[in-house]
């Protein structure tokens, strides 16, 4: 059943891209931003995307266990903690000096993590200014190690990528996005990876209410890794959340499973082997 949804999940997503680039493209196509939401019904039912996130304010709470959103859903909590420590140690394969990317600071929970590994660099992209204001506030612009870009990943990822930065870990937690940025980011990822030794992870709460769509959209993320020339994994987390951490929260984003499914993603052997000779077989064309 789960290879007969992932086929179906990628046939979908290649059609829902497809009309989306007519949308870009000017084709006349009209694509409403985001899944269509319900007038009524359960607030589960209402779309994940919030295409206007970035404009829209956001504050943490007074207990700073959570940030929220205009509407009152939660873009990060404290429950995550646990996972964020157990992301920063597969990112730094638990090694001091080596270089890693955080994409999405909301409260700086893995950040934190980050640097108990003494990065030798350590680049936060952040596009809400709420959350820069935060992050400037707590002195992450003054720590030696660290380089926070301001903007959207679609915007700044470009700019490293110019500058030839590498690093040894990536990850990837932001908010209110298509399931195609995703898609979008790894593609950009893949040329920021250090080869062969880089780890990337993603905060992995895809279809996070269902544990069968779970596991679809998993097998589709493995499926486009792997067109990358990337292995992904999934090592298994053991977390409890109780039903009072989402007080004050309007809408929950886990959903009562005890499992986590933490993904660890990396080159493929092979596929780095035949790049190599690749590149050699280039090399001795070239005049």
């Amino acid at each position: 059943l789960v290879e007969a949804g992932t086929k179906a999940e990628l046939i979908l997503g290649a059609s829902e891209r497809l009309m989306r680039a007519a949308v870009k493209t000017g084709g006349g196509v009209s694509v409403p931003d985001g899944d269509v939401a319900c007038e009524e019904g359960p607030v589960e039912h209402e779309p994940c995307t919030k295409p206007d996130y970035l404009s829209s304010s956001v504050r943490y709470n007074a207990a700073d266990t959570a940030l929220l959103d205009k509407d009152g859903d939660a873009v990060m909590m404290e429950w995550e903690r646990p996972l964020m420590k157990a992301h920063a140690s597969i990112m730094t394969s638990s090694t001091k000096k080596k270089s890693v990317l955080n994409v999405g600071f909301g409260m700086g929970i893995i950040d934190g993590f980050l640097q108990e590994w003494e990065p030798s660099l350590h680049v936060i992209i952040e596009a809400h200014p709420t959350v820069h204001q935060r992050m400037l506030k707590d002195g992450w612009g003054e720590k030696s190690n660290v380089r926070i870009c301001f903007g959207r990943w679609q915007d700044e990822v470009p700019k490293l990528i110019e500058e030839g930065v590498t690093f040894d870990g990536i990850f990837y937690d932001t908010y209110g996005e298509h399931h195609t940025d995703l898609e979008d980011f790894h593609g950009l990822m893949a040329n920021m990876l250090k080869r062969p030794q880089g780890v990337y992870s993603f905060f992995n709460g895809l279809a996070p209410d269902n544990l069968f769509f779970h596991g679809v959209a998993c097998n589709c993320v493995k499926l486009q890794l792997e067109q990358l020339g990337l292995d992904a994994e999934f090592a298994q987390c053991e977390i409890q959340v109780n039903e009072d951490t989402w007080k004050g929260v309007r809408r929950k984003y886990w959903h009562g499973r005890s499992t986590y499914y933490l993904p660890i993603v990396t080159w493929n052997g092979e596929y780095l082997k035949n790049a190599a000779a690749q590149a050699r077989r280039d090399d001795v064309g070239k005049p």
